[in-house]
C-alpha cells in the first residue's frame, strides 16, 4: 500500500513537472493522427447494390467518429465478390490507416475453400468490425410457380448470380449438392442490381441468395408489394422478420449435412466486413476500432439506419470478426475439402 501511495505521489509530481507543451501533446496524440490526411474508403462491390450501400451509409458517418474529423472519401473497386479489394489491400495498399474498405463476408474463406484469385491470408487482414450478421433469402419472382422452399426440389428455378465467387452463385450450388434443391444459376450480372432487373424483365425466375438486408434497403417495395416469393432462410436462426419461412438447417437431414451448412455459411455471421491492410499500423488500427465500436452504438447513426432501411443486425467488432476467422480455418481439414466440393461451380 505504501508502494502504491508513493508511486502514484511521483506520478502526481511527473505531471507537474511535465512541460505544458508535452503534456498536451500527449493528451492529443489520438487527436492529432489523422490531422491532414484523408480516408479512402474503398467498396469491394458495383455502385447501386446493397454492398454499395452500406459503405457509403458508413463512409457518411466515419469521420465524426474520428479524432481529428479526416475527410472519407468512397471509391468502388467491384472484382471477384471482394476478391479484387483484398489483393489490392495485400499489394498497394498504405499501412498508415488511409485506406481501408467493405467486402462480403466470403473473402474471409475464399482462400480457404481453394477459390482461385485471392492472394490474401485472410487472418492477416486488419479486420475493424462488421455492421451486420447476414441472413440470406432465396427469392423467386410473384408470377413464378416456385412459391415456397419445398417447391424447389420439385420445380426447376431459374436465377441470376454475379461471379463465381459470389454468394449468388456459391450458396445456389451448395444446396443444390447437399440438400437436392433445383437452382439453375445463370451467371455474368454485375451486381444484385442486375439481377433484379433481369427479374422484372422475365429473363430470370429468382436470386438463389441474396442478403435479407441488401433487399430491404434497396427494393423495400417487392417486401410490402409481395413483388417477390421468400422461399429460404440461409442463415443459423430465422430472422425476426420472417417468422415461417424455414432455414437451410431446417431442411438438413443428417449431422453431415449440417456440418457443411454451418461451415459454409458461418461467415455470414460476419456479413458486411470492414477491413485495412495487413500490417495496419497499430495507432490506426486502435482508432478506427474505437470509431467503428463508438458508431455501431450512436444513437443519431442507428436512427439514420432505421430511416433509410439499412439494417444493422447483431454487428461485430474486429475483435470478434478476427476470432470467427481464426475459428473457421482450424476446422477438420477432411471438412472443409468436402465443403470445397460442394461450392465448385462445375
Amino acid at each position: 500500500m505504501r508502494g502504491s501511495k508513493r508511486w502514484l505521489g511521483l506520478l502526481a509530481l511527473g505531471c507537474m513537472l511535465m512541460p505544458d507543451g508535452l503534456w498536451l501533446s500527449a493528451a492529443r496524440a489520438d487527436a492529432s493522427y489523422y490531422d491532414g490526411k484523408r480516408i479512402r474508403f474503398v467498396v469491394g462491390s458495383p455502385i447501386g447494390g446493397g454492398f454499395d450501400t452500406y459503405g457509403r451509409f458508413f463512409a457518411r458517418h466515419l469521420s465524426r467518429f474520428i479524432p481529428g474529423n479526416p475527410p472519407v472519401v468512397v471509391q468502388n473497386m467491384p472484382g471477384g465478390a471482394g476478391v479484387t479489394f483484398a489483393n489490392y489491400l495485400v499489394a498497394q495498399a498504405p499501412t498508415d490507416g488511409t485506406v481501408l474498405g467493405l467486402a462480403p463476408g466470403t473473402i474471409s474463406t475464399a482462400a480457404l475453400f481453394g477459390v482461385s484469385g485471392p492472394r490474401y491470408d485472410a487472418r492477416k487482414l486488419a479486420w475493424i468490425g462488421s455492421l451486420n450478421a447476414e441472413v440470406g433469402v432465396s427469392v423467386s419472382w410473384h408470377s413464378s410457380p416456385v412459391r415456397t422452399a419445398q417447391d424447389l426440389f420439385a420445380n426447376e428455378l431459374i436465377v441470376g448470380g454475379v461471379q463465381a465467387t459470389d454468394a449468388t452463385v456459391v450458396y445456389p450450388t451448395v444446396l443444390n449438392r447437399i440438400l437436392g434443391t433445383r437452382f439453375k444459376v445463370v451467371a455474368g450480372y454485375h451486381g444484385t442490381s442486375e439481377v433484379a432487373l433481369a427479374m422484372e424483365r422475365g429473363e430470370v425466375g429468382g436470386v438463389g441468395s441474396w442478403n435479407y438486408s441488401s433487399l430491404l434497403a434497396t427494393r423495400p417495395d417487392w417486401l410490402r408489394d409481395r413483388k417477390v416469393n421468400v422461399l429460404l432462410q440461409i442463415a443459423f436462426a430465422p430472422h425476426p422478420d420472417l417468422a415461417g419461412i424455414r432455414t437451410v438447417f431446417e431442411l438438413a437431414r443428417s449431422d453431415n449435412e449440417r456440418a457443411l451448412l454451418k461451415l459454409v455459411f458461418s461467415q455470414l455471421a460476419m456479413g458486411r466486413p470492414v477491413l485495412g491492410p495487413p500490417g495496419l499500423a497499430a495507432e490506426p488500427r486502435e482508432i478506427l476500432r474505437n470509431a467503428f465500436d463508438a458508431m455501431m452504438k450512436d444513437a443519431a447513426v442507428l436512427g439514420d439506419a432505421r430511416k433509410t432501411n439499412l439494417e444493422l443486425y447483431e454487428p461485430m467488432t474486429g475483435d470478434a470478426v478476427s476470432k470467427l476467422i481464426e475459428e473457421m480455418h482450424a476446422q477438420d481439414p477432411a471438412l472443409v475439402r468436402a465443403a470445397a466440393e460442394m461450392m465448385r461451380s462445375n
